[in-house]
């Protein structure tokens, strides 16, 4: 996700650099897949953790705070498709292959 667009700061992206890194770490030893599931349940696993012990909102329900964390990753998920699909997907080269 560019930080051009948006009011985030650059450490966040730090932030996120290690988890990428890790989990490539861990791309060479497990599957793809299995690693993506396990970051996955191990974000839901945190985000549980952190709802549970907020400060704030503390009537939200845990229908509420699971609507909220769909929507944020819906919305992360997409602007990533936007932002990684021209890097990581080759233009058509046509049927000839040029």
């Amino acid at each position: 996700m560019s930080t051009e667009d948006n009011n985030v700061p650059q450490e966040f992206y730090d932030v996120v650099d290690e988890f990428i890194n890790l989990v490539n770490e861990l791309g060479r030893t497990w599957p793809r897949s299995r690693v993506s599931a396990t970051l996955m349940f191990a974000a839901a696993r945190y985000n549980v953790y952190n709802w549970l012990n907020r400060d704030v909102d503390l009537d939200q329900t845990s229908e509420q705070a699971l609507a909220y964390y769909r929507e944020q990753y819906e919305e992360m998920f997409r602007d990533n498709v936007k932002e990684l699909t021209p890097v990581y997907v080759q233009p058509d080269m046509g049927q000839d292959g040029q």
